[in-house]
């Protein structure tokens, strides 16, 4: 049985926003202690973002099932976070150009392809959070 707002949901928390965070200083052009700049923030991303999914996401699929609709989702979105990873690591660019479409006023247009990748990243982590959340308040609600 999943315990909506536990620990883990909460720990899951901090790794989003710290993700989140990362990434926010990585695109407004700050240097991290230790991370460093270009590919360093993705990596970086990436591996908190796939420990907060691992902590408070997949370990949920014990007590679900692995055809639960939740985990599905968050496993289509996990597959798609990994192209978008490899994408902003192997350069390539065809795979996360189509991001700099969306921005408004082409504002993304000149963007490297690991800032692209990066944008991407931290969008589908707070997607799968978003939806982790909504879950969790459904499940508490019942």
């Amino acid at each position: 049985m999943t315990k909506p707002f536990d620990a883990s949901f909460f720990i899951g928390v901090l790794f989003v926003v710290a993700s989140i965070g990362v990434a926010a200083l990585a695109l407004n052009g700050r240097a991290l202690p230790i991370i460093g700049g270009g590919r360093g923030p993705l990596i970086a991303v990436t591996i908190i973002g796939m420990s907060g999914c691992a902590i408070a996401g997949i370990s949920q699929s014990t007590a679900l099932g692995w055809t639960h609709p939740l985990i599905v989702i968050g496993s289509a979105l996990g597959l798609v976070a990994l192209a978008v990873i490899l994408a902003g690591l192997f350069g390539w660019d065809s795979v996360v150009r189509p991001i700099a479409a969306v921005a408004p006023g082409g504002t993304l247009a000149t963007a490297t392809t690991e800032d692209l990748a990066l944008i991407a990243i931290a969008a589908l982590i707070a997607l799968k959070f978003v939806i982790n959340l909504g879950f969790a308040v459904v499940r508490a609600a019942s």
